[in-house]
């Protein structure tokens, strides 16, 4: 009796071994009530989630900001809890580099995230500002010498005949708070998340040369309108025909003011407008 009592227990620490490092091993347990009705599944499960919130310290390392507010929240572990069908779907496709987790792992807790909840909104908003960060960063490091001197946006006088264009490697995104701010309550133990400023927020990262660093500047609407519109085809002036026929009140004046201010924190980069080419009338016909 007591050889089966031994055999009995290995059994059942084995069975809580293998569901702990794979969680369709627990969930097939959990189906088939193999490893017996005494044991919590829910907590072998969150248990689960901080093995795995464990063995992700390098992603961690990339987005501290995140984490930090993960675990200010106290959902953490509850998130890599389910993230563990992912996380061992990863590793069977032989997806184990850092860019690759670092992706998945981000897709992931967007679709975990609550769209309702104004706490998981800013677990969102360090997400993006981490990743913005972490991708201007990744893109100076894979830079050619002299990229910088090609990045500067031209600096030609913002009128209505103009041309404007977004600077190169702009990236843009929506917070539901200054996401600086966020990162200095996330840096004080007495920060309260409660008295930060909500509201829609348009921010724009670049790379400043300049600094060695990524900047994240804050524009407002029209600014972020005039980012999503210009091409490099079309002038201030025609921007505004296309903004009034949409029913949008605007004149060339405050659409070069918004120009003017994204040129000046280096998100635009504005041409003059092409000489038009004079047609040449063939000899003797008038």
């Amino acid at each position: 009796m007591p050889r089966k009592t031994d055999t009995d227990g290995r059994h059942v620490h084995a069975a809580l071994a293998a569901a702990v490092a794979d969680p369709c091993v627990l969930e097939r347990l959990h189906r088939t009530g193999e490893a017996g009705s005494p044991f919590d599944f829910e907590r072998i499960r969150l248990f689960a989630g901080l093995a795995l919130k464990v063995r992700h310290n390098d992603i961690r390392m990339l987005l501290p900001l995140t984490f930090k507010l993960l675990d200010r929240l106290k959902i953490s572990v509850p998130l890599f809890a389910a993230y563990g069908k992912s996380a061992a779907a990863l590793r069977l496709a032989g997806r184990t580099t850092r860019s690759d987790k670092l992706e998945v792992m981000s897709g992931f807790i967007e679709g975990w995230l609550r769209a309702d909840d104004p706490m998981h909104a800013l677990v969102r908003d360090a997400l993006h500002h981490e990743r913005a960060l972490l991708t201007l960063e990744d893109r100076r490091a894979n830079a050619p010498a002299g990229a910088d001197d090609d990045a500067t946006p031209a600096t030609h006088a913002v009128t209505p005949a103009a041309v404007p264009r977004p600077a190169a490697g702009l990236i843009r995104t929506k917070m539901s708070c200054h996401p600086l701010q966020l990162a200095a309550t996330l840096g004080s133990p007495k920060g309260d998340l409660t008295a930060l400023h909500r509201g829609q927020f348009q921010f724009v990262y670049r790379w400043d040369a300049l600094k060695g660093c990524a900047a994240a500047i804050e524009i407002d609407e029209l600014g972020n309108l005039l980012l999503e519109l210009a091409d490099g085809r079309e002038s201030f002036v025609h921007l505004v025909s296309m903004l009034r026929r949409a029913g949008l009140a605007l004149t060339s004046a405050q659409l070069c003011r918004a120009g003017q201010q994204l040129l000046d924190h280096d998100l635009l980069a504005v041409r003059a407008p092409r000489p038009r080419r004079r047609v040449r009338h063939a000899a003797g016909s008038r």
